[in-house]
Protein backbone atom coordinates (compact mmCIF):
# COMPACT_ATOMS: atom_id res chain seq x y z
CA UNK A 1 0.00 0.00 0.00
CA UNK A 2 0.78 3.68 -0.83
CA UNK A 3 1.76 6.14 2.20
CA UNK A 4 -0.92 7.87 3.51
CA UNK A 5 -1.84 10.69 1.22
CA UNK A 6 -2.19 14.30 3.62
CA UNK A 7 -5.41 15.73 4.56
CA UNK A 8 -4.86 18.48 1.39
CA UNK A 9 -3.73 16.08 -1.12
CA UNK A 10 -7.33 14.17 -0.16
CA UNK A 11 -9.61 17.10 -0.47
CA UNK A 12 -8.04 17.90 -3.48
CA UNK A 13 -8.44 14.62 -4.87
CA UNK A 14 -11.34 13.46 -3.96
CA UNK A 15 -13.11 17.04 -4.43
CA UNK A 16 -12.08 18.44 -7.50
CA UNK A 17 -11.58 15.36 -9.47
CA UNK A 18 -15.51 14.13 -8.69
CA UNK A 19 -16.17 17.57 -9.11
CA UNK A 20 -15.81 16.93 -13.08
CA UNK A 21 -18.35 14.35 -13.52
CA UNK A 22 -20.78 15.72 -11.24
CA UNK A 23 -20.85 19.11 -13.00
CA UNK A 24 -20.49 17.58 -16.52
CA UNK A 25 -24.35 17.46 -16.57
CA UNK A 26 -24.61 20.87 -16.31
CA UNK A 27 -23.36 20.86 -20.08
CA UNK A 28 -26.00 19.02 -21.52
CA UNK A 29 -29.15 19.17 -19.63
CA UNK A 30 -29.58 22.61 -20.42
CA UNK A 31 -30.29 21.45 -23.92
CA UNK A 32 -32.51 18.31 -22.50
CA UNK A 33 -34.87 20.91 -20.64
CA UNK A 34 -35.35 23.25 -23.84
CA UNK A 35 -35.58 20.66 -26.18
CA UNK A 36 -38.19 18.15 -24.28
CA UNK A 37 -40.50 20.83 -22.83
CA UNK A 38 -41.44 21.36 -19.44
CA UNK A 39 -43.65 17.71 -19.52
CA UNK A 40 -40.44 15.90 -20.91
CA UNK A 41 -37.89 17.69 -18.20
CA UNK A 42 -39.96 16.74 -15.83
CA UNK A 43 -40.38 13.03 -17.08
CA UNK A 44 -36.80 12.76 -17.41
CA UNK A 45 -36.17 14.35 -13.93
CA UNK A 46 -38.47 11.69 -12.00
CA UNK A 47 -36.91 9.12 -13.60
CA UNK A 48 -33.55 10.09 -13.03
CA UNK A 49 -34.73 10.59 -9.61
CA UNK A 50 -36.74 6.74 -9.50
CA UNK A 51 -33.14 5.53 -10.84
CA UNK A 52 -31.33 7.44 -7.42
CA UNK A 53 -33.36 4.65 -5.71
CA UNK A 54 -32.85 1.80 -8.50
CA UNK A 55 -29.29 2.65 -7.76
CA UNK A 56 -29.73 1.80 -3.87
CA UNK A 57 -31.26 -1.20 -4.27
CA UNK A 58 -28.48 -2.34 -6.98
CA UNK A 59 -25.55 -1.19 -4.36
CA UNK A 60 -27.11 -2.92 -1.61
CA UNK A 61 -24.98 -0.55 0.66
CA UNK A 62 -21.92 -1.47 -0.83
CA UNK A 63 -21.59 2.44 -2.09
CA UNK A 64 -22.39 3.25 1.70
CA UNK A 65 -20.23 1.22 3.88
CA UNK A 66 -17.93 -0.54 1.85
CA UNK A 67 -15.29 2.94 1.76
CA UNK A 68 -14.95 2.50 5.57
CA UNK A 69 -14.75 -1.29 5.18
CA UNK A 70 -11.78 -1.21 2.15
CA UNK A 71 -10.02 1.25 4.71
CA UNK A 72 -9.63 -0.70 7.37
CA UNK A 73 -9.07 -3.96 5.73
CA UNK A 74 -5.57 -5.73 7.18
CA UNK A 75 -4.30 -6.33 3.65
CA UNK A 76 -4.77 -6.40 0.09
CA UNK A 77 -6.54 -10.49 -0.08
CA UNK A 78 -8.96 -9.09 2.37
CA UNK A 79 -9.79 -5.90 0.22
CA UNK A 80 -9.50 -8.05 -3.32
CA UNK A 81 -12.24 -10.67 -1.58
CA UNK A 82 -14.37 -7.52 -0.72
CA UNK A 83 -14.82 -6.37 -4.15
CA UNK A 84 -15.27 -9.68 -5.29
CA UNK A 85 -18.22 -9.92 -2.95
CA UNK A 86 -19.63 -6.84 -3.83
CA UNK A 87 -19.17 -7.82 -7.45
CA UNK A 88 -21.69 -10.49 -7.11
CA UNK A 89 -24.32 -9.42 -4.45
CA UNK A 90 -24.54 -6.23 -7.08
CA UNK A 91 -25.14 -8.08 -10.35
CA UNK A 92 -27.73 -10.50 -8.42
CA UNK A 93 -30.27 -7.39 -7.11
CA UNK A 94 -29.81 -5.91 -10.53
CA UNK A 95 -31.32 -8.81 -11.91
CA UNK A 96 -34.55 -7.80 -10.02
CA UNK A 97 -34.36 -3.49 -9.31
CA UNK A 98 -33.59 -2.99 -12.97
CA UNK A 99 -36.59 -4.41 -14.60
CA UNK A 100 -39.21 -2.93 -11.97
CA UNK A 101 -37.33 0.30 -12.22
CA UNK A 102 -38.46 0.47 -16.37
CA UNK A 103 -42.04 -0.08 -15.30
CA UNK A 104 -42.41 2.24 -12.88
CA UNK A 105 -40.20 5.07 -14.81
CA UNK A 106 -42.64 4.72 -17.74
CA UNK A 107 -45.51 4.76 -15.11
CA UNK A 108 -44.44 8.13 -13.76
CA UNK A 109 -43.23 9.36 -17.20
CA UNK A 110 -46.02 12.15 -18.74
CA UNK A 111 -47.30 10.59 -21.95
CA UNK A 112 -45.08 10.74 -24.55
CA UNK A 113 -41.70 10.62 -22.59
CA UNK A 114 -41.93 6.91 -20.93
CA UNK A 115 -38.66 5.92 -23.02
CA UNK A 116 -36.99 9.16 -21.55
CA UNK A 117 -37.87 8.43 -18.15
CA UNK A 118 -37.00 5.18 -18.55
CA UNK A 119 -33.48 5.95 -20.14
CA UNK A 120 -32.47 8.45 -17.31
CA UNK A 121 -33.82 6.14 -14.80
CA UNK A 122 -31.50 3.21 -16.16
CA UNK A 123 -28.58 5.90 -16.00
CA UNK A 124 -28.92 6.65 -12.64
CA UNK A 125 -29.26 2.73 -11.56
CA UNK A 126 -26.43 1.83 -12.90
CA UNK A 127 -24.18 4.11 -10.84
CA UNK A 128 -25.27 0.99 -8.09
CA UNK A 129 -22.47 -0.62 -9.87
CA UNK A 130 -19.88 1.63 -10.25
CA UNK A 131 -16.26 1.19 -8.96
CA UNK A 132 -15.74 4.41 -7.18
CA UNK A 133 -16.54 2.90 -3.64
CA UNK A 134 -13.42 1.04 -3.60
CA UNK A 135 -10.97 3.80 -4.83
CA UNK A 136 -12.81 6.19 -1.85
CA UNK A 137 -11.60 3.30 0.41
CA UNK A 138 -7.73 3.04 -0.94
CA UNK A 139 -7.53 6.88 -1.34
CA UNK A 140 -6.97 6.35 -5.21
CA UNK A 141 -8.49 9.42 -6.96
CA UNK A 142 -6.85 8.77 -10.23
CA UNK A 143 -8.46 5.61 -11.00
CA UNK A 144 -11.73 7.85 -10.52
CA UNK A 145 -10.78 10.61 -12.96
CA UNK A 146 -9.46 8.34 -15.52
CA UNK A 147 -12.56 5.26 -15.55
CA UNK A 148 -15.14 7.44 -14.38
CA UNK A 149 -14.87 11.77 -14.32
CA UNK A 150 -13.20 12.52 -17.85
CA UNK A 151 -15.35 9.73 -19.95
CA UNK A 152 -18.25 11.65 -18.38
CA UNK A 153 -17.37 14.96 -19.13
CA UNK A 154 -16.39 13.83 -22.72
CA UNK A 155 -20.12 12.29 -23.38
CA UNK A 156 -21.43 15.48 -22.05
CA UNK A 157 -19.70 17.71 -24.65
CA UNK A 158 -20.94 15.33 -27.15
CA UNK A 159 -24.39 14.96 -25.98
CA UNK A 160 -25.05 18.75 -25.83
CA UNK A 161 -23.45 18.53 -29.42
CA UNK A 162 -26.08 16.03 -30.54
CA UNK A 163 -29.18 17.60 -29.10
CA UNK A 164 -28.56 20.97 -30.20
CA UNK A 165 -27.77 19.26 -33.40
CA UNK A 166 -31.51 17.63 -33.50
CA UNK A 167 -30.50 14.30 -32.78
CA UNK A 168 -33.15 13.44 -29.53
CA UNK A 169 -32.71 14.26 -26.32
CA UNK A 170 -32.72 10.38 -25.23
CA UNK A 171 -28.73 10.35 -26.71
CA UNK A 172 -27.63 11.72 -23.45
CA UNK A 173 -29.00 8.82 -20.63
CA UNK A 174 -27.44 6.11 -23.32
CA UNK A 175 -24.28 7.90 -23.38
CA UNK A 176 -24.50 8.08 -19.56
CA UNK A 177 -24.69 4.57 -19.23
CA UNK A 178 -22.18 3.71 -21.97
CA UNK A 179 -19.61 5.22 -19.41
CA UNK A 180 -20.82 3.38 -16.37
CA UNK A 181 -20.79 0.15 -18.05
CA UNK A 182 -17.70 0.79 -19.73
CA UNK A 183 -15.53 2.14 -16.97
CA UNK A 184 -16.43 -0.33 -14.48
CA UNK A 185 -16.05 -3.25 -16.25
CA UNK A 186 -12.08 -2.00 -17.51
CA UNK A 187 -11.77 -0.84 -13.79
CA UNK A 188 -12.94 -3.77 -12.16
CA UNK A 189 -10.94 -6.12 -14.74
CA UNK A 190 -7.58 -4.28 -13.55
CA UNK A 191 -8.74 -4.29 -9.93
CA UNK A 192 -9.24 -8.22 -9.78
CA UNK A 193 -5.61 -9.01 -11.31
CA UNK A 194 -4.15 -6.67 -8.78
CA UNK A 195 -5.70 -7.78 -5.54
CA UNK A 196 -5.97 -11.82 -6.24
CA UNK A 197 -8.72 -13.39 -4.03
CA UNK A 198 -10.98 -16.01 -4.01
CA UNK A 199 -14.80 -15.51 -5.31
CA UNK A 200 -17.20 -16.19 -2.43
CA UNK A 201 -18.46 -19.75 -2.78
CA UNK A 202 -21.77 -20.11 -3.48
CA UNK A 203 -23.18 -21.06 -0.09
CA UNK A 204 -22.36 -17.93 0.98
CA UNK A 205 -24.06 -15.68 -1.39
CA UNK A 206 -27.20 -16.14 1.02
CA UNK A 207 -24.73 -14.92 4.37
CA UNK A 208 -23.61 -11.93 2.15
CA UNK A 209 -26.83 -10.11 1.94
CA UNK A 210 -28.06 -11.30 5.48
CA UNK A 211 -24.85 -9.01 7.00
CA UNK A 212 -25.41 -6.13 4.30
CA UNK A 213 -29.09 -6.48 4.74
CA UNK A 214 -28.64 -3.36 7.60
CA UNK A 215 -27.11 -0.87 5.23
CA UNK A 216 -28.92 -1.86 2.55
CA UNK A 217 -32.47 -1.28 4.39
CA UNK A 218 -30.77 1.92 5.69
CA UNK A 219 -30.18 3.19 1.98
CA UNK A 220 -33.52 1.93 1.02
CA UNK A 221 -35.25 4.12 3.34
CA UNK A 222 -33.30 6.89 3.03
CA UNK A 223 -33.76 6.36 -1.00
CA UNK A 224 -37.47 5.96 -1.04
CA UNK A 225 -38.05 9.64 1.04
CA UNK A 226 -35.36 11.19 -1.32
CA UNK A 227 -36.38 9.57 -4.75
CA UNK A 228 -40.44 10.31 -3.99
CA UNK A 229 -40.13 14.13 -4.26
CA UNK A 230 -40.16 14.76 -7.94
CA UNK A 231 -42.18 11.77 -9.00
CA UNK A 232 -44.64 12.35 -6.30
CA UNK A 233 -44.74 16.41 -7.85
CA UNK A 234 -44.89 14.67 -11.13
CA UNK A 235 -47.93 13.19 -10.58
CA UNK A 236 -49.88 15.86 -8.95
CA UNK A 237 -48.48 18.74 -11.05
CA UNK A 238 -47.78 19.24 -14.17
CA UNK A 239 -46.39 21.70 -17.21
CA UNK A 240 -44.40 24.80 -15.39
CA UNK A 241 -44.70 23.36 -11.63
CA UNK A 242 -43.88 19.76 -12.04
CA UNK A 243 -40.53 21.03 -14.31
CA UNK A 244 -39.94 24.26 -11.42
CA UNK A 245 -39.44 22.12 -8.88
CA UNK A 246 -37.67 19.59 -11.58
CA UNK A 247 -35.06 22.15 -11.78
CA UNK A 248 -34.99 22.43 -8.12
CA UNK A 249 -34.40 18.91 -6.89
CA UNK A 250 -31.72 18.36 -9.72
CA UNK A 251 -29.76 21.26 -8.37
CA UNK A 252 -29.92 20.07 -4.99
CA UNK A 253 -29.02 16.64 -5.98
CA UNK A 254 -25.92 18.22 -7.57
CA UNK A 255 -24.99 19.66 -4.71
CA UNK A 256 -24.66 16.94 -2.82
CA UNK A 257 -21.83 15.79 -4.63
CA UNK A 258 -20.04 17.95 -2.68
CA UNK A 259 -20.89 17.04 1.13
CA UNK A 260 -20.23 13.57 -0.68
CA UNK A 261 -16.88 13.91 -1.87
CA UNK A 262 -16.20 15.52 0.93
CA UNK A 263 -16.90 12.67 3.00
CA UNK A 264 -14.48 11.03 0.51
CA UNK A 265 -11.78 12.55 1.33
CA UNK A 266 -11.88 12.51 4.79
CA UNK A 267 -13.08 8.67 5.22
CA UNK A 268 -9.21 7.08 5.68
CA UNK A 269 -7.80 9.99 7.42
CA UNK A 270 -10.39 9.96 9.79
CA UNK A 271 -10.06 6.43 10.11
CA UNK A 272 -6.20 6.47 9.96
CA UNK A 273 -5.40 7.20 13.62
CA UNK A 274 -6.82 6.10 16.75
CA UNK A 275 -7.71 7.93 20.41
CA UNK A 276 -7.30 11.47 20.66
CA UNK A 277 -5.98 11.50 17.62
CA UNK A 278 -9.17 10.13 15.94
CA UNK A 279 -11.48 12.18 18.10
CA UNK A 280 -9.96 15.26 16.71
CA UNK A 281 -10.62 14.09 13.15
CA UNK A 282 -13.83 13.65 13.91
CA UNK A 283 -14.58 16.65 15.22
CA UNK A 284 -13.27 18.67 12.13
CA UNK A 285 -15.13 16.48 9.88
CA UNK A 286 -18.34 17.12 11.96
CA UNK A 287 -17.78 20.58 11.68
CA UNK A 288 -16.64 20.88 8.07
CA UNK A 289 -19.93 19.18 6.71
CA UNK A 290 -21.98 21.00 9.22
CA UNK A 291 -20.57 24.70 8.21
CA UNK A 292 -20.85 23.37 4.09
CA UNK A 293 -23.99 22.13 4.98
CA UNK A 294 -25.10 25.68 6.09
CA UNK A 295 -23.77 27.43 3.15
CA UNK A 296 -25.19 25.10 0.55
CA UNK A 297 -28.62 25.87 2.12
CA UNK A 298 -28.32 29.57 1.45
CA UNK A 299 -26.35 29.50 -1.87
CA UNK A 300 -29.74 27.19 -3.08
CA UNK A 301 -32.06 29.23 -1.46
CA UNK A 302 -30.87 32.63 -2.79
CA UNK A 303 -29.51 31.73 -6.13
CA UNK A 304 -31.96 28.68 -7.14
CA UNK A 305 -34.56 30.56 -8.77
CA UNK A 306 -32.00 33.22 -11.25
CA UNK A 307 -29.60 30.34 -11.82
CA UNK A 308 -32.34 27.69 -12.50
CA UNK A 309 -33.86 30.21 -15.34
CA UNK A 310 -30.58 31.01 -16.58
CA UNK A 311 -29.48 27.28 -16.92
CA UNK A 312 -33.23 25.42 -18.17
CA UNK A 313 -35.22 28.11 -19.22
CA UNK A 314 -38.14 30.50 -17.48
CA UNK A 315 -40.85 27.98 -18.00
CA UNK A 316 -38.31 25.56 -16.03
CA UNK A 317 -37.12 28.23 -12.98
CA UNK A 318 -37.39 26.72 -9.79
CA UNK A 319 -39.66 28.47 -7.33
CA UNK A 320 -37.95 30.23 -4.26
CA UNK A 321 -39.91 28.70 -1.68
CA UNK A 322 -39.44 25.22 -2.74
CA UNK A 323 -35.44 26.34 -3.19
CA UNK A 324 -35.24 26.82 0.92
CA UNK A 325 -37.16 23.92 1.74
CA UNK A 326 -34.98 21.66 -0.25
CA UNK A 327 -31.54 23.78 1.09
CA UNK A 328 -32.96 22.67 4.48
CA UNK A 329 -32.74 19.14 3.01
CA UNK A 330 -29.43 19.62 1.66
CA UNK A 331 -27.97 20.73 5.07
CA UNK A 332 -29.28 18.05 7.27
CA UNK A 333 -28.12 15.41 4.51
CA UNK A 334 -24.56 17.07 4.43
CA UNK A 335 -24.18 16.91 8.19
CA UNK A 336 -25.51 13.25 8.47
CA UNK A 337 -23.27 12.40 6.06
CA UNK A 338 -20.19 12.93 8.31
CA UNK A 339 -22.28 11.19 11.25
CA UNK A 340 -22.87 8.28 9.69
CA UNK A 341 -19.76 7.79 7.02
CA UNK A 342 -17.06 9.06 9.41
CA UNK A 343 -18.78 7.89 13.25
CA UNK A 344 -21.30 5.61 12.90
CA UNK A 345 -20.35 2.94 10.06
CA UNK A 346 -16.70 2.71 11.50
CA UNK A 347 -18.44 1.74 14.97
CA UNK A 348 -20.42 -0.66 13.78
CA UNK A 349 -23.73 1.31 14.31
CA UNK A 350 -25.22 0.21 11.38
CA UNK A 351 -28.08 -1.07 12.76
CA UNK A 352 -29.04 2.33 14.57
CA UNK A 353 -28.41 4.06 11.34
CA UNK A 354 -31.01 1.75 9.60
CA UNK A 355 -33.68 2.05 12.65
CA UNK A 356 -33.29 6.54 12.35
CA UNK A 357 -33.88 6.11 8.75
CA UNK A 358 -36.75 3.85 8.65
CA UNK A 359 -38.24 6.03 11.36
CA UNK A 360 -37.99 9.41 9.18
CA UNK A 361 -39.20 7.40 6.05
CA UNK A 362 -41.80 5.96 8.23
CA UNK A 363 -42.91 9.74 8.80
CA UNK A 364 -41.56 11.60 6.38
CA UNK A 365 -43.15 10.06 2.75
CA UNK A 366 -47.10 11.03 4.83
CA UNK A 367 -46.06 14.26 5.13
CA UNK A 368 -44.83 14.73 1.71
CA UNK A 369 -47.95 13.12 0.04
CA UNK A 370 -50.13 15.20 2.50
CA UNK A 371 -48.19 18.12 1.73
CA UNK A 372 -48.47 17.78 -1.56
CA UNK A 373 -52.04 17.55 -1.42
CA UNK A 374 -52.51 20.87 1.01
CA UNK A 375 -49.96 22.96 -0.67
CA UNK A 376 -48.88 21.37 -3.65
CA UNK A 377 -45.17 21.49 -4.52
CA UNK A 378 -44.13 23.71 -2.05
CA UNK A 379 -45.26 21.14 0.60
CA UNK A 380 -43.91 17.93 -0.91
CA UNK A 381 -40.15 20.48 -0.51
CA UNK A 382 -41.32 21.36 3.18
CA UNK A 383 -42.52 17.48 3.99
CA UNK A 384 -38.63 16.53 2.04
CA UNK A 385 -36.80 18.81 4.42
CA UNK A 386 -38.63 17.79 7.69
CA UNK A 387 -37.91 14.18 6.62
CA UNK A 388 -33.88 15.01 6.33
CA UNK A 389 -34.25 16.91 9.56
CA UNK A 390 -36.13 14.27 11.48
CA UNK A 391 -33.33 11.49 10.41
CA UNK A 392 -30.75 13.64 11.41
CA UNK A 393 -31.80 14.48 14.87
CA UNK A 394 -32.24 11.13 15.62
CA UNK A 395 -28.44 10.17 14.91
CA UNK A 396 -27.19 12.86 16.35
CA UNK A 397 -27.59 11.64 20.49
CA UNK A 398 -25.63 8.36 18.97
CA UNK A 399 -23.22 10.46 17.22
CA UNK A 400 -22.73 12.30 20.07
CA UNK A 401 -22.43 9.02 22.51
CA UNK A 402 -19.76 7.63 20.38
CA UNK A 403 -17.58 10.77 20.15
CA UNK A 404 -18.13 10.59 24.20
CA UNK A 405 -17.16 6.92 24.15
CA UNK A 406 -13.90 8.20 22.16
CA UNK A 407 -13.00 10.72 24.56
CA UNK A 408 -13.20 8.50 27.49
CA UNK A 409 -10.72 5.97 26.18
CA UNK A 410 -8.13 9.09 25.82
CA UNK A 411 -8.73 9.96 29.01
CA UNK A 412 -8.21 6.48 29.86
CA UNK A 413 -4.92 6.12 28.01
Amino acid sequence: MAEPASLKSRLVGFTLIPAVAAVSPLLVLPAVSRSAGPDGWASAIAGESVGTFAAIAVAYGWTTVGPALISIAPDDTRRGRLYRDAILVRLLTSLVALPLLVVVCVLVAAPGYGLLAALMGLQGALIGLSFTWFSVGVGDPRSILFYDALPRLGVAVLSMVAILSGLPVEVYPLAGILVTVVGTTLFSLRLLRRYPSPWPPLREVPGLFRVGAPVALNDAALGAYSSVPTPLVNVIATGTAAAGFASADKMAKLGQFLPLTLANALQSWSAEVGGGARLRRLKVALALHGGFGVLGMIVLGLFGPPVSALMFGDPAAAPLGVCFALGLAFAMYSLRTSMTRHVLFPAGEQTAVMRATLAATVVGIPLMVAGGALFGPLGVAAGYALTESISTVLLASRTLSRMHALAQEETAA
